[in-house]
């Protein structure tokens, strides 16, 4: 999820929500499906090895560096709490992956998906879009590094792992991620930034990492903030721009694909210090766009050059009601359709009740349900709403 220009106003209620233990992310049985077979991985704290290490599971390596690690108290607590609650996460992936088989039309295989407010989602885009060539996701949240566990003192490894749970808390209890919670716990001594998260979540699916590198999409921007700072009220940016690329392997396919990670602010505002950014996004050609748990940013002033391009170059968006209001993308031409039920917004978000996204829920009658919580109203089990719109040539 990410933030307004004001988030700790916007996001403070949501922040008090309970949080569990993130003990759901691992399981050995988990969503075979989405899970591939273990592979044999290069070298003792390789990328894999060390993905598989944050998330939790034995990377089944004798070498003595990593098996100080997996002896340590610090990592067998770790595992533990991997393991505590397998089966809700079991059955909320195998769940997606049904889903998103049965109803995801054939362009969504291949291409590019676009995640605005991300945070480090990766497990939910993976899961919605496991066919994916490239994933795009942008967010405040800095990248970061690779934390170096072999290089780590036992008290390192004991933060480390417990802010990493603690930053996974809200994704496996509710299905998203808290921003203000984010800013919080991904800024620890111990955890800095998104990429050790990605990482753990690629170590759960069993992925291959192959390399992680910092990535600057267009290395001869000059800063607006260079030439134009006369005309604008800061000379800098609110985030700093910074990037990351991973590239990973599926070991059951052999198939390579690429996370881009970038941290920036995309509203209108802010975008003058990125005149490159949309451009570069329209490089992705009639891409897949995921929304989810986004503030209903999308609805309002700030990010209107943002949701102008999403309805000009998207070929399928699938979204809960906090991205894009229902009655812009029904008049931007989309073929859409309904699923799960519509609830009223939580309180902290009354005012963005759409009363035509209620009407074409009456209209459209007993719609499927949606078989795993997707928004905000996840207390609620089975009232999720999703709505996924296709354009005419998308849905043949």
């Amino acid at each position: 999820m990410y933030a307004p220009p004001s988030p700790s106003d916007l996001l403070r209620r949501l922040a008090t929500l309970p949080t569990v233990l993130w003990g759901a992310f691992v399981t050995c049985g988990l969503a075979a499906s989405l899970l591939v077979p273990g592979s044999a991985h290069a070298d003792p704290l390789s990328l894999t090895t060390t993905a598989r290490l944050l998330a939790g599971v034995d990377p089944g390596k004798d070498d003595p560096a990593v098996v100080q690690i997996t002896a340590s108290e610090a990592w067998q607590q770790h595992r533990k709490a991997a393991r505590a609650g397998a089966r809700q996460l079991k059955a909320r992936l195998d769940h997606i992956n049904q889903w998103q088989a049965r109803y995801l039309p054939a362009s969504t295989r291949g291409g590019s998906l676009l995640y605005p407010f991300s945070g480090p989602d990766f497990i939910n885009a993976y899961a919605l879009f496991p066919d994916v060539d490239t994933y795009v996701f942008f967010s405040l949240e800095p990248p970061g590094e690779v934390p170096q566990l072999d290089q780590m003192q036992p008290q390192q490894l004991a933060a480390l792992f417990g802010d990493l749970r603690a930053a996974l808390n809200d994704l496996v209890a509710l299905n998203f991620f808290i921003t203000p919670n984010m800013k919080e716990n991904l800024q620890t001594e111990a955890l800095q930034g998104t990429v050790p998260v990605l990482l753990a979540m690629m170590g759960l699916l069993d992925l291959h990492v192959d390399s992680v590198e910092h990535m600057e999409p267009w290395p001869d921007r000059i800063p607006s903030s260079a030439t134009n700072a006369s005309k604008v009220s800061s000379a800098h940016p609110e985030v700093l721009e910074q990037g990351v690329r991973i590239t990973f392997t599926n070991p059951r396919t052999s198939r390579k694909q690429v996370l881009l990670y970038l941290s920036l602010d995309v509203s209108d505002r802010e975008l003058r210090y990125y005149p490159q950014f949309l451009p570069w996004l329209r490089t992705f050609s009639h891409p897949s766009v995921l929304l989810k748990s986004a503030s209903y940013l999308l609805h309002g002033d700030h990010f209107r050059k943002l949701r102008k391009q999403i309805l000009e170059d998207a070929s399928v968006i699938v979204q809960d009601d906090t991205g894009i209001p229902y009655k812009t993308v029904k008049d931007s031409g989309f073929e859409i359709s309904l699923f799960g039920q519509y609830e009223r917004p939580v309180k902290l978000f009354e005012g963005r009740f759409q009363s035509d996204l209620e009407e074409a829920y009456e209209k459209a009658g007993n719609t499927e349900p949606v078989p795993f919580p997707f928004g905000y109203n996840w207390r609620k089990e089975g009232k999720s709403g999703l709505l996924l719109a296709q354009r005419a040539s998308a849905s043949q």
